[in-house]
């Protein structure tokens, strides 16, 4: 029996070591995916991590100590979930080794599968990590004071286990959570988190409706409906992005009112970017099936419909900050589809230089204003 379980265990081990090589190898492809963008990161995103860091732990702050602020403390909690989510949804193929599974099943328990997604998952969560990190650091006294926080610490796990074994809930709990927040009263900020874990597992008995279905591929309009249905993430870490911008205008515009311009060029600078970056995967979709528009006669039609998603999400996203911020401009709504239309253009002709040209048009707007 002991030689068994010396045996079972080793196994194990060795299962374990395979998964972690295989996390680590499809982690290096994603990274290589993004060398597009390798440039922006590096100088953008790269030369700040210590403020995102920052900004991350005084997040979790506001999380914590919103006692008299419950519903923007929900709010910044809520926000948190969702970026939470859409960071593991792009590493879940790595997390859960998705190309060998079926493979797997074959070979090992499925609790066993079961077990090491759950290692990789608390692995690759720096959000829960991060969280962590501050729980260690409260004392008795402090925890009996923010019982809310040990709910949201709950929240992140079981969201990490929906993100890996039932994303679609996840859509659904978020859109059911944020109905929840916009309700016109403030409750404890315990009832708020419990009020997700309610919503979240109302989600999960929800039955999943096919829009899909009933859209046709032959048509250009169905066939990016169809896209976008069934690679919703790439709009949703979007969509994600640009919230935590839009939450940074509010607070810097609170602070720093004489520097509105600046704030506004650079939200408009990110609200480009993470618009007109969807051509990337419009592009690639257009080489892919242009022989097949090409036999039904709408070649040029796909053509120039590959270039439309990015300017709908380019407007959707100036109207909802003008609407947000009474911002309304017709020179930025202007400036936005001029600027989103040469990151297009320039995806298409120097890919390499996409970022290079985007940080040179910021640097010029904001030398503009100087």
């Amino acid at each position: 029996m002991i030689a068994n379980l010396k045996q079972s265990i080793g196994q194990y081990r060795f299962f374990m070591d395979y998964r972690f090589q295989a996390y680590k190898t499809e982690l290096t492809q994603l990274l290589l995916q993004l060398k597009s963008f390798g440039l922006l990161f590096l100088v953008v995103l790269g030369s700040s991590v210590l403020g995102l860091i920052l900004l991350l732990f005084l997040g979790l702050g506001k999380i914590i100590d919103s006692s008299d602020a419950p519903q923007y403390g929900a709010q910044m909690a809520w926000l948190y979930l969702l970026l939470q989510s859409v960071m593991l949804s792009a590493m879940k193929s790595a997390i859960k080794n998705s190309a060998q599974r079926a493979f797997q099943q074959t070979l090992v328990k499925r609790y066993w599968l079961g077990l090491v997604d759950i290692k990789l998952l608390l692995l690759s969560n720096g959000w829960l990590i991060a969280s962590l990190v501050i729980a260690i650091e409260l004392s008795i006294n402090q925890w009996l004071r923010v019982p809310h926080f040990l709910v949201f610490l709950l929240l992140q796990f079981i969201l990490g286990i929906l993100c890996l074994y039932k994303p679609i809930a996840l859509v659904y709990g978020f859109l059911l959570s944020a109905m929840w927040l916009m309700l016109p009263f403030d409750v404890s900020p315990l009832t708020y988190q419990c009020g997700f874990v309610l919503l979240f597992a109302l989600s999960t008995l929800m039955v999943p409706f096919n829009f899909a279905a009933k859209l046709e591929l032959s048509s250009l309009t169905g066939f990016w409906l169809i896209f976008f249905i069934h690679n919703s993430w790439t709009l949703i870490w979007r969509g994600a992005l640009l919230l935590c911008v839009f939450m940074a205008f509010e607070v810097l515009l609170q602070e720093r009112a004489n520097l509105a311009d600046i704030f506004s060029i650079l939200s408009l600078a990110f609200v480009v970017l993470f618009s007109s970056s969807l051509q990337f995967d419009c592009s690639h979709l257009h080489q892919q099936y242009s022989v097949f528009f090409k036999m039904q006669n709408k070649q040029t039609a796909f053509f120039i419909g590959q270039f439309v998603p990015s300017l709908i999400v380019l407007l959707l996203s100036l109207i909802g900050f003008f609407a947000l911020f009474n911002q309304a401009s017709g020179l930025l709504l202007l400036t936005g589809i001029i600027w989103c239309a040469l990151q297009q253009a320039i995806m298409q002709k120097k890919p390499a230089h996409y970022a290079l040209v985007w940080m040179i048009t910021t640097g010029g707007l904001l030398a503009a204003l100087t």
